[in-house]
């Protein structure tokens, strides 16, 4: 994949931001969690998608895949590689099926020994869930804004330097950037409106 495309980190970049939506534990029978991705150009949201993954799934690449399908766009913003609990994306197989750079970033320095320990705790198939966190690559950090906390983040189909300039680029009014700001918000709403209440 050509990297001499995405030099340009002017507002006529368009990112795709993916946050999932809260869930309820208790609930471990047909559970699912709402991933939203959000489309940013020139600062406005030109389109939604949603799409439901199974909480600590293997599902995640392949409803996001689907979900990014009809969508025309440069990079792929990830707001951390885990969703829906232990659902988690493999970002080198997602650059690789979209042809586009993934980010995925965090507000907190991600703990990889405690994420192995719990893996191996829970899962039968731990090994290959701990493959893709690996499959991550190198975690980097960076200050969008002098006076706020770092964000880390990993990448894959661009460089470090290029996603330092994304992650600049779209971080409008925080160091987070506004397309998984914007996706959080709605997944958040959206779940909320959606969850069963109490009666």
């Amino acid at each position: 994949m050509s990297r001499s495309r995405f030099r340009n980190t002017s507002n006529s970049l368009r990112i795709v931001g993916v946050d999932d939506g809260p869930f309820q534990v208790a609930r471990r029978v047909e559970q699912h969690a709402l991933l939203a991705a959000v489309l940013f150009q020139d600062s406005t949201i030109t389109a939604v998608r949603l799409g439901l993954i199974e909480i600590d799934g293997r599902d995640a690449n392949r409803v996001l895949a689907s979900m990014l399908k009809s969508l025309r766009f440069d990079v792929v913003m990830l707001s951390s590689i885990s969703f829906g609990g232990f659902n988690l994306v493999d970002i080198k197989a997602l650059t690789r099926s979209t042809r586009k750079p993934v980010i995925a970033i965090s507000k907190e320095r991600p703990n990889n020994s405690a994420v192995r320990r719990a893996l191996r705790k829970h899962f039968p198939d731990w090994a290959e869930r701990w493959r893709i966190v690996q499959n991550a690559g190198p975690l980097y950090n960076f200050k969008p804004y002098a006076k706020e906390p770092k964000l880390y983040f990993e990448v894959k189909g661009a460089s470090a330097s290029f996603a330092k300039m994304v992650i600049a680029s779209a971080a409008k009014i925080s160091r987070l950037p506004e397309p998984i700001r914007a996706a959080g918000m709605i997944a958040r709403g959206l779940s909320a409106l959606t969850t069963d209440k109490p009666r």
